[in-house]
């Protein structure tokens, strides 16, 4: 072989590694796009998602139970972040998404809102006071988020949960035992229990509010059971605002608009902290943080 020859050969083998390592699109004339990869949800329990409907969903099977909840969606529900609102003791869906606003979310913020009815043959509305293993409610926030994530394609990194009084108890018990998958909580006069408290997977975010003292209502002390998951919390390296506006109880004015604030400021795994240092001016004056 000639020397001219050889350095021939040698072109063509470099000009060929060259094509087979570039990256795919690199060409000029090359408008490929790499594939979207949907992100890990939770896997309903029911087999095939029904198709959901913007509204009331009703008859949709949820650990052997038909099962109801309201949908609110933005305009462009795609990759858009979701909160969860769970009524109060003998209320709806409907009556906690009008008093405190959250119906406004999807309109102003672009968040999707999933608000769950309760089962009515559930003494305290939701089974906060239950074990997890084989827990409806906690299959049910499970399902619900497959099917609208299975649907919609939602940010996995910014699924959140919030609540009232029943419902408060309730995004607290998904504080400790959903962390797998919520990104942050902001229950109102929610709480737990000492002996119902389990450490969460993973240290989040929660924002705690409610009524002080007087937060009193059908023999549960809301002030007592606030303190102890926010203890609780902090000891296994939560980080929490506490937000005790001394009202008793009832939300407070404007709950929703800083609740959203912190969840917007708090998607999964956000590093560092933003309000380590201290809360924005937003804020109401009796929130602060926890230690």
């Amino acid at each position: 072989m000639s020397f001219r020859h050889l350095l021939s050969v040698l072109a063509l083998l470099t000009s060929a590694t060259l094509v087979a390592c570039a990256p795919v699109g690199s060409g000029d004339d090359d408008d490929s796009t790499e594939e979207e990869v949907k992100p890990p949800g939770p896997v309903y329990s029911g087999g095939a998602c029904p198709v959901l409907e913007e509204g009331v969903n009703t008859g949709f099977d949820s650990a052997g139970l038909d099962r109801e909840f309201q949908l609110l969606l933005p305009d462009e529900p795609r990759n858009a972040p979701v909160v969860f609102v769970w009524h109060w003791l003998g209320g709806s869906a409907s009556e906690i998404l009008s008093a405190m606003e959250f119906e406004d979310l999807p309109g102003d913020e672009g968040a999707i809102v999933i608000a769950p009815e309760s089962r009515d043959n559930e003494q305290f509305e939701w089974s906060f006071l239950s074990e997890s293993t084989d827990n409806p409610d906690l299959q049910f926030f499970e399902d619900m988020l497959s099917c609208v994530h299975e649907q919609y394609w939602v940010d996995m990194d910014r699924v959140f949960a919030t609540g009232m009084s029943a419902g408060g108890l309730w995004s607290s018990y998904l504080t400790i035992h959903e962390a797998r998958w919520l990104a942050a909580t902001a229950p109102f006069s929610g709480g737990a229990l000492a002996d119902l408290y389990v450490t969460p997977v993973r240290p989040l975010p929660v924002l705690l509010t409610w009524g002080g003292p007087t937060d009193f209502a059908v023999g549960f002390n809301f002030h007592t059971a606030n303190e102890t998951l926010r203890d609780e919390l902090v000891s296994d390296g939560s980080f929490v605002i506490e937000c005790e506006h001394a009202s008793g109880h009832i939300p407070p004015d404007g709950g929703k608009d800083y609740a959203w604030r912190f969840f917007e400021d708090h998607p999964m795994g956000v590093d560092p902290l933003p309000y380590e240092e201290d809360l924005p001016d937003s804020f109401p004056v009796f929130c602060g943080l926890a230690e």
